[in-house]
């Protein structure tokens, strides 16, 4: 797991090959470590949620929807997950309300699933947080993004965030 940051965009490329048994082989391996990242009792968020971020803005279907699968499974990450993301929620939050409005329906409702997550975890945290870069990331989604979905989950977030920090608003 410690080299997984190594060598996991290369797999995710993989995913979009021209070739249909490389695309399957890909998929097969990602699945087999994100079972190992399920189990693993330390795990270094930063470089990961990087390369999850980048493939979730990727032209390709496959990696979105992997992408923001994985996003959905460190956010419940049994011994790193919570406090461990707080220096990625701004990062991890554009990524999920950029595949709220896929149009692929799989990866919408996976990411509005992984979006109510992030906002549980982040109002129940009891660690400290910026709230700038959550501030922006919500400012420019909500200014840049037409649809429905993006608007109101932003609205939801600048909702909780003045319930949890009303003072810093």
């Amino acid at each position: 797991i410690d080299y997984l940051p190594d060598f996991l965009d290369g797999l995710f490329n993989m995913l979009s090959d021209s070739n249909r048994e490389i695309r399957q082989a890909a998929d097969s391996q990602l699945s087999d470590f994100l079972k190992e990242v399920r189990h693993s009792t330390v795990l270094e968020f930063g470089p990961l949620v990087s390369i999850l971020v980048n493939q979730s803005l990727s032209k390709d279907r496959l990696n979105r929807l992997t992408a923001i699968t994985w996003i959905q499974e460190i956010i419940h990450h049994p011994h790193s997950g919570g406090d461990a993301l707080l220096p990625h929620h701004a990062d991890v939050l554009g990524a999920i309300l950029y595949c709220i409005s896929d149009s692929e329906e799989q990866i919408s409702l996976v990411a509005e699933r992984t979006n109510a997550d992030l906002l549980s975890l982040v109002r129940d945290t009891r660690g400290d947080f910026r709230l700038s870069p959550l501030l922006s990331t919500l400012t420019d989604k909500f200014m840049t993004k037409d649809d429905v979905a993006t608007k109101m989950a932003s609205l939801r977030w600048i909702n909780m965030l003045m319930e949890k920090r009303r003072g810093d608003m």
